[in-house]
This record gives structure tokens, C-alpha cells and sequence, in this order.
């Protein structure tokens, strides 16, 4: 089985293809708490996990969505007409994967996405210490649009992948191995 990489799926800068990759940040938690708060001092408890997965469910629907738009639309490289099925199977080209995620395991990477789309200023969704996005019901990540692209999870890393890492992304190695710990080998 090869091990797969996200860059395995974007042309290379000098490779003569014109290529793209994407980068997105959705929300649909703003304003939720206030009414979360309200059935929770009313002890509803119900309501209150109701509207929270209600609103985790929209954000979901709405990455994929505009996955779909930029497939169909915006890049046009998708003539698409699955059934339900189909796609709930992914049958569709591309994919959105997500900093902290198994095929970009490293939650720190959301900084990035932050900075090239100006999220907390379009958006009002934050980044927690920890990485988490604020609101909770948020969804970011990167479109690719390589025709034999897939998801995948990246498996344990040994020290010199480590290394190699901090180096790439300009941190110390414990910082690295901190960042990177639960794929540690």
C-alpha cells in the first residue's frame, strides 16, 4: 500500500501543469450560544444538544456544499450527477480535507487557512490556544481538485520525519513532537 501525502495531489510549481488548490472556513454557530444558554437554564437539556448538532450538521452541509459549487461551478471540472448514494460514497472528484484530520493530522496548520482568508475578520470564527475553531459548529479546510485524489490517514512518523518536519515548518523539534504526538512512532 503506497503512503499517500496531500502534495502527491497538486502539480509541482515547475511541472508545466497549471494547477489549483483551495482553501475554505465555514460557520454556522454564530449566535447560537445565547439561545444554547437560554434552554439550558431552563434545564432543556434536549433542546439544547439539539440545537448544537442541528448547527454542526449545517456546517457540515455547508463545506460540502461549496465543495460542490467549486467542483460544478467555480472550477467547472466536474460534470456531476450522482444519486444520493453516490454521493454520500464520495463518487464525486476531489476532496476537503482538514487540518487536524487523519490526512493532515496537525491542528496547527488552521493558522494558515486563517491567514490567507482573513477568517476571524470575514467570519467572526476564532482559533482556540489549542487550535479548536470558534464557533464549535465550524468547518475549514482545502479543496483539491487532482482527479486521483482521495482520503487517506497519515500513519506513525519516525524522528527523522520529525525533524524533517520542524525544519520544513520552522519550529523546534519538541515543538513538532508536540504538535505532531498522536502519529508519534
Amino acid at each position: 500500500t503506497p503512503n499517500f501525502c496531500l502534495s502527491d495531489f497538486i502539480a509541482p510549481k515547475d511541472g508545466g501543469v497549471q494547477d489549483y488548490m483551495g482553501a475554505f472556513a465555514v460557520t454556522t454557530g454564530i449566535n447560537i450560544d445565547p439561545l444554547v444558554a437560554a434552554y439550558e437554564a431552563d434545564h432543556d437539556d434536549y433542546n439544547s444538544i439539539m440545537i448544537k448538532a442541528v448547527a454542526d450538521r449545517f456546517a457540515e452541509a455547508f463545506a460540502e456544499m461549496m465543495h460542490y459549487k467549486f467542483r460544478t461551478e467555480l472550477w467547472g471540472y466536474s460534470d456531476e450527477d450522482f444519486n444520493n448514494d453516490e454521493f454520500i460514497g464520495e463518487k464525486y472528484r476531489g476532496i476537503r480535507p482538514a487540518p487536524g484530520y487523519p490526512a493532515c493530522p496537525e491542528h496547527s496548520e488552521k493558522e494558515k487557512l486563517w491567514e490567507l482568508l482573513d477568517v476571524e475578520k470575514n467570519t467572526g470564527m476564532t482559533l482556540t490556544s489549542s487550535y479548536a475553531m470558534l464557533p464549535t459548529a465550524s468547518v475549514s479546510g482545502w479543496y483539491f481538485a487532482h482527479p486521483e485524489s482521495r482520503y487517506f490517514g497519515v500513519a506513525k512518523i519516525n524522528q527523522q520525519q520529525v525533524e524533517d518536519y520542524a525544519k520544513r515548518k520552522g519550529v523546534s523539534v519538541s515543538d513538532a513532537e508536540r504538535l505532531l504526538s498522536p502519529n508519534l512512532d
